[in-house]
């Protein structure tokens, strides 16, 4: 007897990776397969990023990625430096209008941003894999990209001090310290631990915070 096609008796669609997976035709491979990655850590965890996985996810053969990546960590590699060059783009973009004080804190709220709609792929760009792999010859590329974001925000800092808006001082340290604010604030706020504050706007936040960084908590007098 043939089976019954009436839609009761027709299981729903699974969701998640199986509404996504597509088949691959032409094209750049490489990115393909980095996005079926950063579509499976989001999904899964770094415990999903695999090799074999996302082949599948785009549709291609299993040996496929092996054209580009030659490890798990090689395609963990091109992760973290497509985020990190994804997350330059949107900070450069996002102050280009802005001008002295409103340009730092611009960068941050799009740092912070950025973090808050990618936390798996934000906690695999500056978790200790990544920083164990730049330091790899096949991680160079990895280094420059992260290098970028950073020189992004010393090159801010580096801009006020001669307009006098934030006072003289190394614009590397200085770099080190708002990177630090921000990153703390995104880590207590992906753990849970931002309760305090949990009802202030994210973009709010983040510029009451930064303004406490550049103009200190001391008592004026």
């Amino acid at each position: 007897m043939p089976r019954s096609t009436d839609a009761s008796s027709t299981p729903p669609p699974k969701p998640g990776r199986s509404k996504r997976r597509r088949a691959y035709h032409h094209g750049d491979l490489r990115q393909a397969l980095v996005d079926s990655a950063r579509a499976l850590l989001a999904e899964g965890g770094p415990a999903a990023l695999t090799l074999r996985a996302a082949a599948r996810d785009a549709g291609v053969s299993q040996t496929a990625p092996y054209r580009h990546f030659a490890s798990r960590e090689d395609m963990l590699t091109a992760v973290a430096e497509d985020g990190f060059r994804r997350l330059h783009a949107r900070m450069r973009a996002a102050v280009a209008p802005q001008r002295g004080k409103r340009a730092l804190q611009q960068l941050a709220v799009e740092y912070v941003r950025f973090a808050l709609e990618q936390p798996a792929e934000y906690r695999i760009m500056f978790g200790r894999e990544a920083a164990a792999l730049e330091q790899t010859s096949a991680g160079a590329a990895l280094a420059k990209s992260s290098a970028a974001v950073m020189d992004l925000l010393q090159g801010g800092i580096e801009e006020m001090q001669r307009s006098g808006v934030i006072r003289a001082g190394d614009p590397a340290v200085m770099a080190l310290a708002a990177w630090s604010l921000v990153h703390g604030l995104v880590m207590l706020t992906l753990d849970g631990q931002g309760s305090r504050t949990r009802d202030k706007p994210i973009d709010i936040l983040v510029r009451d915070v930064t303004s406490l960084l550049m103009t200190g908590m001391a008592a004026s007098g």
